[in-house]
């Protein structure tokens, strides 16, 4: 009995790209293999390496098209016989290797082998190796002279998402293109081309759905595509995304973060119930929070709403009528804890209500204190006196991100070294905790948030140094324009009044190495009362 059922075939292989025109995102990777081409100026192999589902096999298969078209040299016609055959996959001298199952010794020998006759049909043979990570080591060397120096009408095209791990001796020979994740208007663009053709409806906010989940890569926005397809039965809705996905809607994790900033606990723990019933995915939940919050700092740190990833202007000042500034590091703290520490998905519903029951309750807002709208606005006062006490009824203070920097040489770092504290240190040491709490103080946050993983390294007299990770974190530390606010930081929460001055770790550690070697030689210099010479800074 015949069956009059016939085969679907996805979405991502119908409308996979037939030509560079089709390709979607990866210009500058398609212009340079257009030229390449136009000035016959090409390589024996070439390497596409980047994420799944971002064009390297089907960029491979025109670029392949193009080589062999009997018509353009440029662009693959598609109308030659050279073309169709590849469209079709029947051409003789096109072939596509998958390296997870085809990747030891004897089937590159076998390779080799054929490697040496002439195309049959197109102008060059072209080998596609996909998943080229996978073959063995013994399958790499035994491939090594031949990609070296293939006959002129042979051409190496391997694909990897892995690229680190080739050989080296393999990526020396090969032209690298690295593949980066399709942005999302060139996603939005291929859908709604695909959407249209299809005549199937959509909604703007299905689409900006399945863009977040496709995360760059165009085969995966596809597949998706198909997915809800099949689902819904032909239509394309933001609501079907959603329960089909486990995902939460944008007006739902406004209202839950709005609740956050009112500290409306029943809000709080009925909304993460509901999203439970819903089946809601809170790994993906957290992540599209912590982008909202990142959004929010973007508005009120450049007042360009473009920026932002997901919020709207409205949507993000709907948020900020309830959420102040220094309750944003709060909130933003609270939920990555919960993601670095939960390892079972199922017990994040759980913890994220306790984190939220557990947060400090916001600072009481009045008209005497400075809103976030107020900061948007400019309206902050000027800073207060290195002499003064901090207070949480001060504005946000923006600290300095370029000018000139102190700097300490090494002789002079180990002349604070030999004058260093160790008790000092100690003390300083145990009550750098307390910058935890600045860091919700308004006109401290941004300079706390930067002290908060520092470490002090040594303590003397007139210098207190210290260590971080980051070399650009140091650099930042060590303007002067930021020494007034870093001074006063200190202060209150050690009572140590003097220079602070930031090293990252690597100069820690060689500084610790050569004070060491100094001591067994007996050349460390004599402790002494003058302070040390630092740049751009003079002591009073």
């Amino acid at each position: 009995m015949q069956s009059n059922f016939m085969a679907y075939k996805a979405l991502y292989r119908t409308y996979r790209p037939q030509q560079f025109a089709q390709v979607a995102g990866q210009q500058a990777i398609v212009r340079t293999l257009q030229n390449a081409l136009l000035n016959q100026k090409l390589s024996h192999a070439y390497l596409f390496s980047g994420p799944r589902g971002t064009g390297k096999t089907s960029l491979a298969k025109i670029f392949a098209k193009a080589l062999n078209c009997e018509q353009s040299k440029s662009e693959p016609c598609g109308q030659c016989e050279n073309c169709k055959a590849l469209q079709e996959n029947r051409h003789p001298d096109v072939i596509e290797i998958d390296a997870a199952s085809n990747n030891g010794v004897d089937e590159v020998r076998d390779l080799i082998d054929k490697v040496k006759y002439a195309p049959i049909k197109g102008q060059y043979k072209i080998y596609i190796i996909d998943e080229v990570h996978m073959m063995t080591a013994g399958a790499f060397n035994a491939l090594l002279k031949t990609l070296e120096e293939p006959p002129a009408h042979v051409l190496f095209i391997l694909a990897t998402t892995e690229p680190h791990k080739i050989i080296p001796t393999i990526l020396s020979r090969c032209q690298r293109f690295d593949f980066g994740k399709v942005n999302a208007t060139d996603i939005k663009e291929r859908i709604q081309f695909i959407l249209k053709t299809e005549k199937i409806p959509y909604d703007e906010k299905a689409v900006q759905a399945v863009i977040q989940l496709a995360d760059g890569g165009v085969r995966d926005a596809l597949s998706l595509l198909d997915q809800v397809i099949a689902y819904t039965g032909g239509r394309f809705e933001e609501k079907d995304i959603l329960n089909l996905f486990g995902l939460v809607s944008l007006e739902d994790k406004i209202e839950l973060l709005a609740a956050i900033g009112r500290q409306d606990a029943s809000t709080m723990v009925g909304k993460i119930d509901k999203f439970v019933q819903k089946g809601a995915d809170f790994k993906r939940l957290l992540m599209d929070l912590l982008v909202m919050l990142k959004d929010l700092l973007i508005l009120i740190k450049t007042q360009e709403p473009s920026l932002m990833s997901i919020l709207k202007e409205a949507e993000a000042n709907r948020i900020l009528e309830t959420l102040s500034i220094n309750w944003i590091p709060v909130v933003t703290e609270a939920l990555m804890n919960i993601q670095a520490d939960v390892r079972n998905l199922s017990a994040i519903p759980g913890l994220l209500q306790l984190k939220l029951l557990q947060l400090p309750s916001p600072e009481i807002k009045s008209k005497t204190l400075p809103t976030i709208f107020d900061v948007m606005k400019g309206k902050s006062e000027s800073l207060p006196a290195a002499n003064s006490k901090p207070t949480a009824n001060m504005p946000p203070v923006a600290i300095a991100e370029s000018g000139e920097g102190l700097y300490i040489d090494d002789v002079n770092m180990i002349k604070v070294m030999v004058m260093g504290d160790k008790d000092a240190r100690q003390d300083v040491l145990q009550s750098w905790k307390e910058i935890d709490s600045m860091i919700y103080q308004p006109q401290f946050a941004a300079i706390a948030a930067l002290l908060k993983d520092a470490r002090p390294y040594v303590l003397s007299k007139h210098i207190l140094a210290l260590e971080v990770d980051q070399a650009n974190v140091a650099l930042q530390l060590n303007l002067v324009a930021n020494q007034t606010l870093i001074q006063q930081v200190i202060k209150s929460i050690a009572g140590f009044e003097g220079v602070v001055y930031a090293i990252n770790r690597q100069e820690a550690v060689k500084l610790k190495k050569l004070f060491m070697d100094l001591a067994q030689l007996n050349k460390l210099p004599s402790k002494q009362e003058t302070p040390p010479t630092v740049k751009n800074w003079t002591f009073k």
